[in-house]
């Protein structure tokens, strides 16, 4: 029995540690919905402006399936904000982690970028081909989702080659 009960303490020791050092937070690399692509083969720039009025503004947004689109992404608050690329059960599992997680937590995601008021940064994505599935667009930062910071796009079809 006090073996077993050293053993919990070194376990709870060790993850507290774990924890004290570590704000980072990973998530999937693999997505249903793309994947990552190389910034030399994106097709076309989309710009994005997040603000504190809880809003992401495209300057586009007819994105085809199997699209490879760079996206400038802007934070133009001073407010930490979000902006990733889903679907719903993504929206679900990020924002439950979100929720679990301590303040100041870093995300090392493929789909994620964070900025800090006045930061830009640039997301390369390559669209499945799927059908019928909406895409989100969004900031989980708690309570933006909420107040409304997310779009919801539906994947136009492929473009036909000439």
């Amino acid at each position: 029995m006090r073996y077993q009960g050293n053993l919990l303490l070194a376990l709870l020791l060790s993850a507290s540690a774990a924890m004290a050092q570590g704000h980072d937070m990973d998530m999937p690399q693999r997505f249903a919905f793309g994947q990552p692509a190389e910034e030399v083969a994106a097709t076309r720039t989309i710009h994005v402006e997040a603000s504190d009025a809880m809003q992401l503004k495209f300057d586009a947004t007819d994105i085809r399936r199997g699209e490879v689109v760079k996206f400038i992404v802007h934070n133009s608050g001073q407010a930490l904000h979000e902006f990733s690329i889903g679907d719903d059960a993504f929206r679900r599992a990020h924002q439950r982690a979100m929720r679990q997680s301590m303040a100041g937590m870093h995300h090392h995601a493929a789909n994620v970028l964070s900025l800090k008021g006045g930061e830009s940064g640039t997301l390369v994505w390559r669209f499945e081909p799927l059908r019928g599935k909406a895409l989100l667009f969004a900031c989980y930062v708690p309570g933006h989702f909420e107040a409304g910071m997310y779009q919801r796009l539906v994947l136009l079809p492929p473009a036909l080659a000439n």
